[in-house]
């Protein structure tokens, strides 16, 4: 073995704990940044890939006068690139026991071969037999529907039974674990059998050259307009947002806040190897100044300390790497359950591996650069003379923190501290950086639960029955009038959530929610402008959705106009409020009755409870369930807030999780680059300690000293981390609610206490271990090991 690589093997070999203490931090964060990086290269296009393999299309058009339509000649217009006839039709299914969920029935011509919309064949047969049905297989996660069941669909007031042939998936749709839909595929002519309704009145094509909604759009009205100029009346456009799964915003927000932690966790890493490399070099500072007296190069020298960080990196890569990759996936797959959609990356490529090494290989090397430039740099005087740390390095400190009143132990610990005012710095950031970051996960994290919060009792109602069709308002009623715990039935048009958005809505699709203006079931959080009130004209008021869908900047204040039930008006947009919805635009419901509605149809029944326990709510949906089974109404749903809460809750919920966990692993590396810095102070006051032991301090006396050092820069860290946490939590706050909710929209800045808690007993105990582990090992060490230290 070379001369220098056995010397670097031999010193690492010769501190085993602290080349554990190096090698298991290098580990922790190349694991840490190389799982990051891993998952990361999956999720950024998997989902995406899934999505684009349908060949999802860009705008879906309704009519009853699709009888017309000669497909073929549609498909030949130059700016067609693909269309098909794909039905859609919502119904309810049961999916346990007394249990109903929305239904997205669509109706296919072929299962084998697909033009747009592709649906994967997962379970039982490609095409469904006549009569039966396939369920997305996400839908298995939230009822018993499987191979071989017989699903209860009620449809048109009636309730079918259809067998469930087989298991799809498709993965353009969202969630149903998170939506709380089920999908399901069935042939055209069964799809009308279950139904009632004929085929071929959905429309859907993809179009060439088109990559930006303001350009699907135009080409969309164009196309309108020339149906009908052929006498084909469109009821319903709908144009999804192109190129983009439902949930990829929840993607984002996980790629956002992987890559932004990652980064932080990354520097840190480097930071604590500069410190650990910078401890080894303390401790040979004397073995520097004898190789170089006996006539070793800077260079031979440089290379010796080259070889023990380039061995170390090995180590640590070793462990580390094959770590990553495995939770890598195992976080990808993990994101990939919760969004529905498969792992495509089955090989990472080379240059990831490539990446991975030479994070494991240079980029010790490249933190470590300056602490070994900076070793290796000392002259042989210098060198042979060095005792530890000089007391002239803080003399001026210390003379003031001998007058500060403080009891004598944490005086003389506050001098020693200052000592090492760059290390002392470096220390302190680094703890303070730890505890903002976990501090400023647990803020965002409360954000989010005040805004679930908020959104939920913004809802004043308890439970919301949904009907497929517009009907007078006493037969909506009349089924319902003797339920007991019902303190009152208030009606609107419209409604919350998907399904609503085509029961009424303006002709691109935005849902209209018609509701009193005074209405006590709603206290929307209004970000601009007001809330509706009484006004001659058509007042309207839009969720940040519907500003970012409706197709031109708006501004309250302003007239737009605006298609009611087919009937063009000039509204006046009045405020704009925050919620966790699809695009909405709100219109009280007196004005929406006088310009379309006149014999004054409701579709949504809100019903307000007497006593609001979960319960009771819960049996009073039961009750309403069993109302709806004994009448012919048609209804999309019956959801209660609980449930609603539920949803939103589970859209979340993942971000939720990341959030904590990345924050405490930048926490712990922010820990261990705490117990680097007090290692290396020990190491470099070894004969010192001797000293100190040689003139009468006892082993209590010295581990208290070390002790109270690590206090008082756990503190100073501590309380720094908590101050810079609450920008930080601003600021997070901010970025991640434009994220989710959309531009412009932030999320409200929420301390929490619970987090406050919970950061300063873990940073606490962290601190504890962190200072209190060297010390004892700075007691362990003999009058004669510290006096001969070299």
């Amino acid at each position: 073995m070379n001369l220098r690589l056995r010397k670097a093997v031999n010193d690492l070999w010769a501190n085993p704990g602290r080349t554990l203490l190096v090698i298991f931090a290098l580990t922790i964060g190349l694991w840490g940044v190389g799982s990051i990086l891993v998952s990361y290269f999956i999720l950024k296009s998997d989902l995406n890939e899934n999505f684009t393999r349908t060949y999802p299309f860009h705008v879906a058009l309704t009519s009853k006068d699709f009888a017309k339509l000669d497909l073929s000649s549609f498909r030949q217009r130059p700016e067609i690139e693909r269309a098909e006839f794909r039905d859609l039709s919502y119904q309810r299914i049961e999916v346990f026991p007394d249990q109903w969920l929305p239904l997205w029935l669509f109706g296919l011509n072929d299962f084998e071969i697909f033009h747009l919309a592709r649906v994967y064949h997962e379970d039982g047969p490609v095409t469904p037999p006549r009569g039966t049905i396939l369920v997305e297989r996400n839908g298995r996660l939230v009822s018993n529907l499987t191979t071989g069941s017989v699903a209860r669909i009620r449809a048109g007031g009636k309730i079918l039974r259809v067998p469930v042939s087989g298991i799809s998936f498709d993965p353009a749709q969202a969630p149903s674990t998170q939506d709380a839909f089920i999908y399901a595929y069935a042939d055209k002519r069964t799809f009308t059998e279950i139904t009632g309704e004929p085929a071929n009145q959905r429309l859907i094509f993809r179009l060439r050259n088109a990559g930006t909604k303001q350009e699907i759009q135009t080409a969309a009205n164009t196309i309108v307009e020339d149906l009908r100029a052929r006498g084909i009346a469109i009821d319903n456009i709908n144009i999804p947002k192109p190129n983009q799964h439902p949930h990829q915003w929840q993607l984002n927000t996980l790629l956002a806040f992987q890559g932004s932690i990652g980064l932080l966790a990354f520097l840190m890493g480097a930071v604590l190897v500069s410190q650990l490399i910078g401890a080894i070099l303390a401790q040979q500072v004397r073995q520097i100044g004898v190789l170089k007296a006996i006539g070793a190069t800077q260079w031979q020298v440089f290379s010796i300390y080259l070889a023990m960080v380039l061995t170390l990196g090995i180590l640590a890569s070793i462990v580390a790497i094959p770590l990553a990759v495995i939770s890598g996936y195992g976080f990808a797959a993990f994101v990939a359950k919760i969004l529905n959609f498969n792992i495509l990356t089955k090989e990472l490529p080379l240059s990831l591996y490539a990446g991975l090494i030479a994070c494991g290989l240079l980029l010790p090397i490249l933190f470590a650069l300056p602490a070994l430039l900076r070793g290796v740099g000392i002259s042989v005087q210098s060198a042979l003379s060095d005792y530890g740390i000089s007391l002239g390095s803080a003399s001026g400190k210390k003379v003031a923190a001998a007058r500060w009143p403080l009891p004598y132990g944490f005086r003389l610990a506050l001098r020693n501290a200052l000592r090492r005012k760059k290390r002392l710095a470096t220390t302190v950031a680094t703890i303070a950086l730890g505890v903002a970051i976990f501090s400023a996960g647990f803020n965002v994290r409360e954000s989010l639960i005040e805004f679930l919060a908020d959104t939920r009792y913004a809802m004043k109602y308890d439970v919301q029955v949904v009907l497929k069709e517009q009907i007078p308002r006493e037969k909506a009623l009349a089924p319902f009038q003797h339920l007991s715990n019902v303190q009152h039935i208030e009606t609107w048009n419209g409604g919350r959530g998907r399904l609503q958005s085509s029961v009424i809505s303006t002709n691109n699709g935005i849902g209209i929610v018609a509701l009193p203006h005074d209405t006590d079931l709603v206290k929307m959080d209004v970000t601009k402008g007001r809330w509706l009130s009484p006004s001659d004209g058509i007042e309207i008021v839009m969720n940040q959705g519907a500003v970012e869908q409706f197709g031109e900047p708006v501004e309250p204040g302003k007239l737009y106009r605006i298609n009611l039930n087919g009937k063009p008006v000039q509204a006046k947009l009045v405020g704009i409020v925050k919620e966790f919805d699809v695009a909405k635009i709100y219109i009280d419901k007196e004005q929406y009755d006088r310009t379309a509605n006149p014999e004054h149809l409701v579709n949504s029944l809100m019903f307000a409870t007497e006593d609001r326990s979960f319960d009771n709510v819960v049996k009073l949906k039961k009750d309403i369930e069993r109302v709806i089974s004994r009448t012919d109404l048609n209804v999309f749903y019956v959801m209660s807030q609980a449930e609603r809460a539920k949803i939103i809750y589970d859209h979340l919920s993942i971000i939720l999780t990341l959030f904590t966990f990345l924050s405490a692993l930048v926490l712990v590396i922010s820990t261990l680059g705490m117990a680097a810095s007090t290692g290396t102070n020990i190491m470099e006051r070894t004969r010192e300690i001797g000293v100190m032991r040689a003139i009468g301090a006892t082993p209590s006396i010295i581990y208290r000293l070390f002790v109270a050092e690590g206090a008082v820069v756990a503190f100073v860290g501590i309380v720094s981390g908590f101050l810079l946490s609450l920008p930080l939590s601003l600021y997070a706050s901010e970025f991640f609610g434009e994220l989710i909710l959309g531009h412009g929209v932030s999320l409200h800045f929420a301390f929490s206490q619970i987090g406050f808690v919970v950061t300063l007993a873990i940073t606490l105990v962290f601190a504890w271990l962190a200072s209190r582990l060297p010390a004892r090992k700075a007691i362990s060490i003999s009058n004669r090991e510290a006096l001969s230290y070299e």
